[in-house]
């Protein structure tokens, strides 16, 4: 053993660790360089939005702008990898609402449906108070910056965003279409490092586009903040709720003035309820306020008494669902609900979207609550999507049937997410025209979006799919058990044949061996002895004795080493078993083939020569026969051995059955064959031996072929018992 001195094992020591922290460094520096930066660009513009994931809100592709057409408070659409650390967003944003909030999340994880719902960062802008904000949600809202924005924030707008972070810094800059650029940065010691981004807004509606991800750097970091250094927040984890800022104190005054300016409306206004009360026969101009549940395929607003259809509004400013509007127009009555013709509608109030009011199918069915929001369920019976991405539901509620209408940029999505018969809770607006219904179903829903659709249940697991993947896995596994059942009776075949030829091996070299030793040494005593001699009948009938049994140790050890059975064939070897067994006598053998002859399994073809061989003898020993027939009949899904003689025959029934009789019996049913005796004195004999054997793979008799097999398992099982 080698003992180093205790200078040289320090600096071996030393030498190790430092080579394990420099592999340490340089494995986390290959992974930190070979790891892609995100990239993205958003395909709006081609109407796809496969990768987004929604959380509340009511998501669209319209026009190749994104756009969330809800009031929501929170509401979120989400990309990305959780991996991502170090990016930045730049998109364009426009906010559809007042006294709202609209921007971009950053480093998400966590989410769930609600406000504030996820773990991770948002900036965006504001009008209630004009301000570009930055902040982080933990299931709670912690402002960290609200930075004004000069000439303020209006919606119907585009503002180009970028949002970034790298490491623990957080910045992000607005740009107005006049170029006036507002800034906020900070820096958040306890930071979120990595997680997806996406889209939020809040109680109000917005489109977004250009939406482009890329790596950031500290170069970025200086472009947007202009070199000033970036300080942690003043006031990290207070939320906020207000400002007593005489600029803030003056927009909330001006923004007030200005809804009382711009939403004024008319005190004259007719519920819609009251439009079932004009006159059907002529038109008659109306004015209604409503909050709208429906912007495409048509403009559904609704309030307290019921609601109506605008179809080819015409609006000064777009609409949004939730907003209070001002509708003004020709009422037209149909069967259950009023349309309103050649409309005007504005805005006045951005308000809460309207609860659905949840009915059975049935209640749907009536037309009681046609051009109304409405909540129902059904169990899924059919899924299809026309060529303009129209998504069609049809669903079965009971003995009622109705069709669920939405448009669905996602439809590989859609269809993962939704599956036949799984049960569905719909939420959208209540239609019983032919044009939606097809005359198929008594009323259609229409739904603002595929994110309306919630499965309560998915499909039972006996569904066509199942059932058919259960009965191949069932098969597969029969396969399976049946292969490794084939190998191990191969194997046990292999062992058994293995053992019969070391015991033939031994009989052949020391008992068989032995009896010739004998009898030549028998013999040579008999030659030197003489005729008179008394001993000389003693020796003659101990030589036979030997001879016999020599034969008999030959006999058995060929037995034991079928060689002749493989290479002749079991017809020609019970042919020359016969022939040698008749000697030089006058016995005359005969053979017959029909059918097509095919190969044998081992134990088969052993069993029936075993018990050909007993049928030969018995005949020879006590039949004395003139002649002997030998016949094979190969059936489709059977073999028939028949050994017959035309001896002195006996009575099979008087209960002279010998131990050579039982013992083929017991092979017969050893390979599940059916063994018949036909005798009479004076009529010879015939033994028949049937026996059920494999048909060629996928033979039409197959089925037979293991149905017969098993009714003979049983069948012999029970005579045993």
């Amino acid at each position: 053993m080698i003992r180093w001195p205790q200078r040289q094992r320090f600096l071996i020591a030393v030498t190790g660790l430092c080579l394990l922290v420099l592999g340490t460094i340089a494995y986390f520096t290959y992974r930190s360089l070979s790891k892609p930066a995100p990239s993205y660009h958003d395909a709006f513009a081609q109407e796809k939005q496969d990768e987004w994931r929604a959380f509340g809100g009511t998501w669209q592709i319209i026009n190749g702008f994104m756009q969330n057409s809800s009031d929501e408070r929170g509401a979120k659409l989400l990309t990305g990898s959780t991996d991502w650390s170090d990016y930045k967003i730049d998109a364009d944003v426009q906010m559809l609402g007042e006294a709202g909030d609209a921007g971009l999340v950053i480093r998400t994880t966590a989410e769930e449906e609600g406000v504030d719902s996820y773990h991770g960062y948002f900036a965006g802008l504001r009008d209630l108070d004009n301000t570009l904000i930055l902040g982080r949600a933990d299931y709670g809202w912690h402002e960290f910056k609200a930075i004004p924005v000069k000439n303020g924030v209006h919606t119907r707008v585009w503002y180009h965003l970028t949002f970034l972070a790298y490491g623990c810094t957080l910045a992000a800059r607005a740009v107005a279409p006049t170029g006036e650029t507002t800034a906020v940065a900070v820096r958040d010691p306890s930071c979120v490092m990595a997680g997806r981004f996406g889209l939020q807004s809040y109680a109000s509606g917005a489109l977004w586009r250009n939406v482009v991800i890329s790596g950031s750097s500290r170069k970025d970091v200086a472009a947007l903040t202009g070199g000033r250094p970036v300080e942690p927040p003043s006031e990290r984890g207070i939320a906020w709720t207000g400002s007593t800022d005489p600029l803030v104190r003056r927009n909330d005054i001006e923004l007030i003035d200005r809804d009382m300016r711009d939403h004024h409306s008319d005190l004259n206004a007719q519920s819609i309820g009251s439009l079932r009360l004009l006159s059907p026969n002529r038109p008659s101009q109306v004015t209604v306020h409503g909050v709208v549940t429906l912007t495409s395929p048509v403009l559904y607003v609704q309030d307290a008494t019921g609601g109506l259809a605008i179809p080819n509004a015409r609006m000064t400013k777009p609409i949004q669902i939730g907003d209070a509007v001002e509708a003004k127009g020709n009422a037209e009555l149909h069967d259950f609900s009023s349309v309103l013709r050649d409309a005007d509608v504005r805005p006045l109030w951005t308000h809460t979207p309207v609860p659905p009011v949840a009915v059975s199918a049935s209640q749907a069915a009536t037309g009681a609550f046609d051009a109304q929001y409405i909540e129902v369920e059904g169990v899924l019976r059919s899924l299809e999507f026309t060529k303009d991405h129209m998504l069609v539901l049809t669903l079965d509620e009971g003995a009622q049937s109705f069709r669920a209408l939405t448009n669905d940029k996602s439809p590989t999505l859609t269809a993962h997410r939704i599956g036949e018969q799984s049960r569905l809770r719909l939420r959208g607006v209540c239609v019983v025209d032919s044009v939606y219904t097809h005359d198929l179903t008594p009323f259609a829903l229409l739904l603002p979006s595929v994110e309306e659709v919630e499965v309560i249940k998915g499909p039972p697991w006996w569904s066509t799919g199942h059932i058919v993947a259960l009965i191949i896995g069932f098969l597969l596994l029969l396969l399976a058990s049946q292969t490794g059942y084939s190998y191990f009776a191969r194997w046990r075949l292999q062992a058994i044949m293995a053992e019969r030829e070391r015991l033939a091996h031994e009989m052949h070299d020391t008992l068989a061996q032995n009896f010739a030793g004998l009898g030549f040494h028998l013999e040579g005593m008999r030659d030197d002895t003489s005729e008179e001699n008394p001993l000389r009948p003693q020796l003659d009938w101990a030589l036979d004795m030997v001879h016999n049994c020599h034969k008999e140790a030959r006999r058995s050890v060929a037995a034991l080493r079928p060689h002749a059975l493989e290479s002749a064939g079991l017809l020609k070897s019970l042919e020359e078993d016969a022939r040698r067994m008749v000697g030089s006598g006058s016995v005359q053998i005969s053979t017959a083939v029909t059918g097509s002859e095919r190969k044998l399994p081992v134990s088969v073809s052993d069993t029936l020569l075993r018990i050909g061989q007993e049928a030969l003898a018995n005949a020879i020993r006590h039949g004395q026969p003139n002649a002997l027939r030998l016949a094979i009949d190969y059936a489709s899904t059977a073999l028939q051995l028949t050994v017959k003689d035309d001896g002195k025959g006996f009575h099979p029934a008087n209960g002279s059955a010998g131990f050579g009789i039982r013992g083929m019996k017991n092979r017969a049913d050893s390979i599940y064959a059916d063994l018949e005796i036909y005798s009479a004195p004076g009529a010879g004999t015939t033994v028949q031996v049937q026996v059920p054997i494999p048909p060629p793979f996928l033979h039409s008799s197959w089925p037979r072929f293991a149905w017969e097999r098993i009714w003979k398992r049983g069948r012999n099982g029970h005579s045993h018992g």
